[in-house]
């Protein structure tokens, strides 16, 4: 209730502005209009009103300054009528606008509020889309007359004491059409048409869907999704496509049922003017074509991709471009003005989410990138012992972790495998698995035992300026004998695999972690390993501290096992990280201990090659050559040739990287391995969110090669990059006998 001693107040002051603002928006048909008072610093122009259509009122300037040059600004500053964006107006300039975070083209008139207690503000009306014609002049003679009468009504108001400051906070006030029967082709599917305000709230509850859930997502591929089903779906567009900008090239980030030789095209294409896409996007304006004539008519050297209408949306934050986002119709179609202000709103939220989305994958890549470098180069293969082994990192950090896995060579056909976790998933937690693994490599590599090796290094990891601790479990195998030295230090023990399917776990003493007490002693356990058994190694991010009997490895392990470690391997990781179910890193280390046998699987060469040898292949070429020969395998050198120049070939253009090359002999198959630092796959994979395949990638064509010559093969990652390795059946070599 209205005090009686105070009849006037701001708010009957606001009444007055938000009257006039519908009256002149009524009568002008503008979309927006707004009332900017000068705000307490007497230097910035602030709204106090907004009104007209949802959901452009949004996008709306709250505050401008009054040395800017914008309409509203120079109005105010000048004192007389200004104008920008009509078709043709003596008072318009070209630099003049309403803002320049307004993102779409309008035509834009400001009025200054001029009383007997000074230049109170502005009155600002703008059309979108602009008006192809400038103001009647009855029109303008009107509007003059409305904002004098404006002006005489606050200065009675003023003459009262009510404040004209700007406040705050502007009041909104929107404006909802009242027919029933929209304009053709205008915000068609858009709520129901004779229901006023039905449309705009539906447009504004996409934003709002919209905005949740890209908060929600985490990655790139994440916030294509949501682009998807948030942008692409409620347009009607059968395809969308974001390009960001990186060194003046646009690069595809993702897309859905884009055509594929569209993209081959526009991926990495420099983003000059002649593009519709990169137009939009380094002149921060929109652009809309009806059809594919008038996309055309204005880019004739546009890109083919079987659309006919098409919106190309730039996506900035803070004022600086990121990318552009493509939707595609297959009909042509208009887009009212709302739907330009939206999906420009649109547009801002998903510039916040991808670069968001990106500074997390980079930060997370860059932190596994460290991880991976402090474990092992590749796998250490001995007579006798086949090894693969595996780490994820935890999904919900980012990327840092002390797991670790190892193996270490050790004189007389021995080999040391090592599994700890250093507690923790942060940089520390990195920095300390580093220098722990190193000191278990410098004790074991000087002939110590296991339990020495652990005592010497809980000592080293007390001394360090750190309150994290680790747990460890270390084994020494000798495969001439079959003997397994084995110590822990608070780890989970080693599972075994028998021949026969017997799953064992040796009842070990479990020592305390390191860390804890400096002068804790470790012993050593012996165990004799009988021929083709499975030692895995692991650490509690496999299991979830669940009971050995009822995790998913052991139920594994009770089965048949698959034919290869690698497929063992990444079969026990798929079945820990089913449905996002491991909150920890797991680091997992497989060995197939072959047995003391004499024979042909005892023969295992390797050569290394650098990433800028000019020569590297020729020289695999010679060293397969020469191998088979010397092992009397001549009938399969052609084969092998064959496809360790494609491998190799492959790893250093693509990857870029340092090569190792090894040949194993086993009694029924010959085994290639070429490891390179690069973890991505051979297959490339896709960049869309659609079931397309990409049928021209130029480095697929080889592994047709590899797939027609080879018995198996795969890929399998490693602690620094991955390692191809091929399966060739030997038991029809003439060597053989």
């Amino acid at each position: 209730m209205t005090d009686q001693t105070d009849p006037y107040t701001t708010l009957h002051r606001d009444c007055v502005l938000a009257d006039t603002l519908r009256e002149v928006i009524e009568h002008l048909g503008a979309n927006t209009g707004l009332v900017y008072l000068l705000a307490d610093d007497s230097h910035t122009l602030r709204t106090v009103i907004i009104g007209g259509a949802q959901p452009t009122i949004y996008t709306m300037p709250e505050h401008i300054d009054i040395d800017e040059p914008y309409a509203t600004a120079v109005a105010y500053r000048t004192g007389t009528v200004a104008t920008a964006g009509f078709a043709t107006t003596d008072t318009s300039s070209p630099g003049m606008r309403l803002a320049s975070r307004v993102p779409f083209p309008y035509s834009v008139i400001s009025l200054p509020i001029d009383t007997d207690h000074g230049r109170l503000g502005v009155l600002t009306f703008v059309w979108v889309p602009p008006r192809t014609d400038p103001l009647h002049t009855r029109d303008m003679a009107w509007l003059h007359d409305r904002t004098d009468t404006l002006a005489r009504t606050l200065d009675t108001l003023a003459d009262h004491a009510v404040g004209m400051r700007a406040g705050a906070k502007p009041a909104l006030l929107p404006f909802y059409r009242h027919t029933s029967t929209p304009p053709a082709d205008t915000n068609i599917g858009w709520g129901l048409p004779d229901r006023p305000g039905s449309a705009e709230v539906s447009f504004m509850y996409q934003l709002h869907q919209l905005a949740a859930e890209l908060n929600e997502a985490t990655s790139v591929s994440d916030v294509m999704t949501v682009t998807r089903h948030r942008i692409m779906t409620p347009f009607g567009a059968t395809a969308f496509l974001v390009h960001t900008l990186k060194d003046g090239r646009l690069w595809v980030a993702g897309h859905s049922a884009y055509p594929t030789t569209a993209l081959r095209l526009l991926h990495g294409a420099a983003a000059t003017g002649h593009r519709p896409d990169a137009h939009a996007l380094h002149t921060r304006t929109p652009l809309y074509f009806e059809d594919r004539h008038s996309l055309l008519e204005r880019y004739p050297h546009a890109v083919d991709d079987d659309l006919e209408a098409t919106a190309y949306l730039p996506i900035t934050l803070h004022n600086h471009p990121v990318g552009v986002c493509t939707l595609g119709f297959p009909h042509p179609r208009t887009f009212s003005a709302e739907e330009q202000a939206v999906t420009m709103l649109m547009m801002d939220l998903l510039g916040a989410a991808l670069e968001r989305a990106t500074l997390t994958e980079n930060a997370r890549q860059l932190a596994e990138n460290l991880q991976k470098k402090l474990l092992p180069r590749h796998l250490v293969e001995v007579p006798g012992m086949i090894t693969t082994a595996r780490y994820v990192p935890a999904p919900s950090t980012a990327g840092l972790g002390g797991d670790w896995y190892d193996m270490i060579p050790l004189p007389g056909g021995s080999i040391s495998l090592v599994v700890g976790d250093v507690e923790g998933h942060s940089i520390d937690s990195t920095i300390v698995m580093g220098q722990l693994r190193s000191a278990v490599r410098a004790y074991t590599a000087e002939g110590h035992t296991p339990g020495i090796t652990l005592t010497r290094a809980n000592r080293l990891l007390s001394e360090l300026d750190t309150d994290l601790m680790a747990t460890c479990c270390l084994i020494n195998l000798d495969t001439t004998t079959g003997t397994a030295e084995i110590a822990t230090a608070g780890h989970p023990p080693p599972v075994f695999r028998t021949s026969d399917g017997v799953l064992t776990s040796p009842r070990l003493p479990p020592g305390l972690p390191l860390g804890i007490n400096p002068d804790t002693p470790y012993t050593t356990t012996d165990i004799p390993l009988a021929p083709h058994t499975l030692l895995l190694l692991y650490t509690d991010g496999l299991t979830e501290n669940r009971p050995l009997d009822t995790s998913p490895y052991t139920r594994t392990l009770l089965t048949p096992p698959p034919d290869t470690l690698d497929h063992l391997a990444d079969h026990l990781i798929d079945q820990a990280t089913a449905h996002h179910t491991h909150h920890d890193d797991i680091a997992l280390l497989i060995a197939h201990y072959e047995g003391p046998r004499p024979g042909p699987n005892r023969r295992i060469t390797d050569i290394h090659f650098h990433r800028h040898d000019l020569n590297a292949v020729k020289s695999a070429r010679q060293f397969i050559t020469d191998s088979l020969h010397t092992w009397g395998l001549d009938d399969l050198i052609d084969d092998t040739q064959l496809l360790t120049s494609e491998i190799v070939t492959n790893a250093l253009i693509h990857a870029d990287s340092d090569v190792d090359l090894r040949l194993r002999e086993y009694p029924d198959h010959l085994r290639l391995e070429i490891h390179d630092t690069d973890p991505t796959p051979p297959i490339p994979t896709p960049i869309t969110l659609a079931p397309d395949t990409n049928q021209h990638a130029e480095h697929g064509r080889g592994l047709l090669i590899v797939d027609a010559l080879a018995t198996q093969w795969g890929n399998t990652p490693t602690g620094r990059g991955k390692t191809i390795w091929v399966n060739i059946d030997s038991r029809l070599s003439s060597g053989r006998g």
